[in-house]
């Protein structure tokens, strides 16, 4: 019998997770319980615990949320995976500095080139190339005082965390180099 976490959820219920987390940003729709434990979830669980579940989600608003920012995102990951997976991704370089430790390599997104033409070309429902800012949810919450999320998953923010898929071709791939100076 396997120990680990197994996260499940039914259809509806990733589809009301998922619009539940457009709304928030789009329409400052409040944090529904089922969100609230699919937030904390994914912030508390690690790589290897995430299942199926999770992805289903994001996936249902990556396809359906246009952001209205256009950071630069940073990624660093011991080896550029699987094109097209969902993966978290940071806005600050020292924060994906600060975990990789130096090693592996650091892929880079200018969000701002990646969604040009996104919201002309494509439709919601379509898109593509978009990601979620997961760090304007948990700011949002801190700020309500309405203690919709745990201090500790609202400890988080400094993490600057967005959920994006990996795309090599609109993504910078670099390896870090140990400095000397």
């Amino acid at each position: 019998m396997d120990d680990k976490f197994q996260y499940r959820l039914s259809k509806d219920s990733k589809n009301e997770i998922a619009q539940n987390l457009i709304d928030i940003l789009q329409k400052d729709a409040t944090i529904t319980k089922q969100t609230r434990i699919f937030i904390s979830n994914w912030l508390l669980t690690d790589h290897t615990g995430k299942r199926k579940a999770f992805y289903d989600v994001w996936d249902i608003v990556l396809k359906n949320y246009l952001p209205t920012t256009r950071p630069v995102l940073f990624r660093t990951c011991k080896r550029i995976g699987k094109i097209g997976k969902i993966e978290s991704f940071t806005g600050r370089l020292e924060c994906a500095r600060r975990i990789s430790d130096g090693k592996g390599s650091l892929l880079i997104c200018d969000t701002n080139e990646n969604l040009k033409f996104e919201e002309e070309f494509y439709k919601p429902g379509e898109y593509k190339h978009t990601f979620y800012p997961l760090v304007n949810v948990l700011i949002r919450a801190r700020d309500s005082g309405r203690g919709e999320l745990s201090e500790m998953v609202l400890r988080f923010i400094g993490e600057d965390e967005y959920i994006m898929r990996i795309n090599s071709g609109n993504m910078h791939g670099f390896k870090w180099m140990k400095s000397n100076f």
